[in-house]
């Protein structure tokens, strides 16, 4: 006889490919397409690559999507899947870029921890509105 997993965990693997590919997407649909950094014609000071559109619009479908995560109760893959995913788009998209110079390294580090504590806050907070709604 054998015996059926629950459903959560029959449906874990679905949501690990959906939460990774879903963050790839919204990355380089926001970041990954710029790498033209601008410069003030008066200072001549460089600004870039990303304008704050691009960072907030990203911050924002990653906190929806990772609040939906923890709410139908997944918040530890969101908070392990999306940070992990991010960070290594960002890693392949910052060394791959012609002018790099090696700090990509520095930003990678400092992605992969604001992005671990963002999607940990937002993740606790939808299993905390999961929780009350049932």
């Amino acid at each position: 006889m054998t015996e059926r997993q629950p459903a959560q965990a029959r449906h874990t693997p679905l949501w690990t490919v959906g939460l990774a590919g879903l963050t790839a997407l919204a990355y380089w649909a926001f970041l990954g397409w710029d790498q033209q950094k601008e410069t003030d014609p008066v200072t001549g000071t460089q600004t870039g690559p990303y304008s704050a559109w691009q960072v907030v619009g990203l911050g924002v479908v990653l906190a929806v999507l990772v609040f939906e995560a923890g709410r139908r109760g997944r918040p530890w893959l969101a908070g392990v899947v999306v940070p992990a995913v991010l960070t290594v788009a960002f890693s392949v998209d910052a060394a791959t870029d012609p002018d790099a110079d090696g700090l990509w390294v520095i930003g990678a580090v400092l992605v992969a921890l604001g992005s671990a504590l963002g999607t940990g806050l937002v993740a606790a907070l939808g299993a905390y509105a999961g929780r009350r709604r049932r």
